[in-house]
């Protein structure tokens, strides 16, 4: 598989997983969080949005280093949601549970890396196909 659709493959996933883990996260915040304010300027619903950030960290510290074999990758996939975190102010929750998510998802990452590369150590490909 070409770097290219690895990239785009991982992305798309992580913006569906994002999309689709929106809802459950966004309903954890508001019953966790105040969330209201009359200078919101998306949906009514402010919490799904950062229900999708922080679903989009998770999925993308989880995915991209699974498709790519290395950590930094999804900490790089994950760094524009913290960069426009710490561009809009949004400290508190949201910047710190970023950060936890992405631990989190790297952490994860790392593990089933690491449970891989145990139970399925790298094969010797026929000269045809490698």
């Amino acid at each position: 598989m070409s770097l290219k659709v690895k990239v785009i493959l991982a992305f798309l996933l992580s913006v569906i997983l994002a999309y689709l883990t929106r809802v459950i996260i966004g309903d954890w915040l508001a019953s966790n969080y105040a969330y209201s304010g009359p200078f919101f300027w998306g949906i009514s619903s402010s919490e799904y949005v950062d229900g999708f950030f922080f679903g989009y960290v998770f999925s993308s510290a989880l995915l991209f280093p699974i498709f790519f074999e290395k950590i930094k990758f999804g900490f790089y996939a994950a760094l524009p949601v913290l960069v426009l975190d710490l561009l809009l102010g949004a400290f508190n929750p949201q910047l710190k549970l970023d950060i936890l998510l992405l631990a989190v998802g790297l952490g994860l990452a790392w593990l089933i890396l690491k449970l891989k590369a145990y139970f399925f150590p790298k094969a010797t490909l026929p000269s045809n196909l490698g």
